[in-house]
């Protein structure tokens, strides 16, 4: 059995309303754990939240990370650290009006397993634009793009979990 760790957005709970959704569509073939980051000093790097997370997760063989948001930042930095089967990133922030975030575009052109981008095509946090190279350029990146979805999802919740669902089974 697969087993799946789930990471909130920045400073939320274990209990952010989108994981709770997708381990329940997960089921039985996934061994889901969600894990909520404590607050910690930020840094451009995020070594000491990377630590924490590394620290947790040290026990389960190749997981696949689940970020919502800060979360895939955590998911993506611990990538290029050990192995992961996947990671999947939910509404990826890799670069919000006026906070360019080179680390993390290094972070997601370097990452080598299979890695799910789940992006509003609103989404001001993360402008397609700057994806769309970076995808190119790196073939363990698969982007899906929710039409009129902005950041949070909004109504388009339920097709970004049923598409993160599927592609995990097919893992």
């Amino acid at each position: 059995m697969s087993r799946a760790v789930l990471l909130p957005g920045f400073n939320g709970s274990a209990e952010q309303a989108i994981l709770l959704k997708l381990e329940k569509a997960l089921g039985a073939d996934f061994e889901c754990t969600r894990l909520a980051p404590p607050r910690l000093k930020l840094t451009a790097d995020l070594t000491a939240h990377v630590d924490w997370l590394e620290e947790r997760v040290k026990d389960i063989s190749a997981p696949i990370l689940i970020g919502r948001s800060f979360g895939g930042r955590l998911a993506l930095r611990l990538a290029a650290r050990r192995k992961l089967k996947a990671v999947v990133l939910l509404g990826f922030p890799i670069r919000p009006p006026g906070k360019p975030r080179p680390l993390d575009e290094e972070a997601l052109a370097a990452v080598r397993c299979p890695t799910l981008i789940m992006q509003g095509s609103k989404d001001e946090l993360g402008p397609l634009k700057i994806f769309k190279p970076i995808v190119a350029a790196n073939s363990a990146l698969t982007l899906e793009v929710l039409k009129g979805a902005g950041h949070s999802f909004g109504s388009k919740e339920k097709a970004a979990i049923e598409h993160v669902a599927k592609w995990m089974r097919l893992l």
